[in-house]
């Protein structure tokens, strides 16, 4: 049966609903924008069952993302291993929940796990999507330096395009005083002189970043973006070893 993140009484552990939920669930109790969401736990094996009505309070478009026990740890964070969809609407839910949950099985993610053995357990975020004008992922600290410095890529649009590298992001830094160093990505077209994020809005992101960060006790990176001029964190993990290495 699914469960909704911010049910104070539910079992919202990482074993039941994974690590990506786990995360959503602690950016929520620390008081920080989440979109609203749900997770089909483990126990449910991509089944939805909803007797609450939880998913017709969500709304329409919905974003679908795994949420794997072992995704998004300390030691490896399985970003891109597994599948997510967006857009999706509710007469639609049902399969792609089961292509979600059938992902944990690919051949990408066994390959993946390698040496760290068979984990085929698999839980799915059920999310409201937000129609993003700007998206973008903040570290709490330089991933590569280790410098104490937030830094946030953003775009224009949806963050896919960022993650999978098509769309050169705005690259800010935030340093401890409050200043903000900026330097544009390489883009075509009407947008290409315009930053994506002003000043303020970055020390905004970098906020909610260093906030995340004090919460989950160690340095995070986390996935926003901006409704117009609302923002919203969508997703929390901790900065790995491969991304401290560059």
């Amino acid at each position: 049966m699914i469960v909704a993140l911010d049910d104070p009484a539910a079992d919202l552990s990482a074993a039941r609903v994974g690590g990506k939920a786990a995360g959503l669930v602690r950016l929520l109790s620390l008081g920080l924008p989440v979109p609203p969401a749900v997770a089909v736990p483990v126990e449910d094996a991509g089944s939805l069952e909803d007797p609450e009505a939880l998913l017709a309070a969500l709304g329409e478009p919905l974003a679908v993302r795994s949420s794997a026990p072992g995704e998004d740890t300390r030691e490896r964070s399985a970003a891109g291993q597994y599948e997510s969809v967006l857009g999706i609407r509710l007469v639609d839910l049902p399969s792609m929940v089961r292509q979600i949950y059938d992902s944990a099985s690919s051949d990408r993610v066994r390959a993946y796990r390698g040496a760290a053995g068979a984990q085929d357990a698999m839980a799915v975020v059920i999310q409201r999507e937000v129609p993003a004008s700007r998206a973008g992922v903040a570290f709490s600290q330089d991933p590569r330096s280790g410098e104490d410095v937030v830094i946030v890529e953003c775009v224009f649009g949806r963050g896919e395009t960022l993650v999978s590298g098509l769309v050169s992001p705005d690259r800010y830094r935030v340093d401890p005083d409050g200043s903000v160093t900026a330097r544009l990505g390489v883009r075509e077209g009407p947008k290409r002189l315009l930053r994506t994020l002003r000043d303020d809005e970055v020390r905004i992101v970098a906020d909610l970043t260093r906030r995340a960060e004090e919460g989950f006790g160690h340095p995070v990176d986390v996935e926003f973006c901006f409704e117009g001029t609302r923002p919203w964190l969508v997703q929390c993990r901790a900065i790995t070893a491969q991304e401290r290495r560059g």
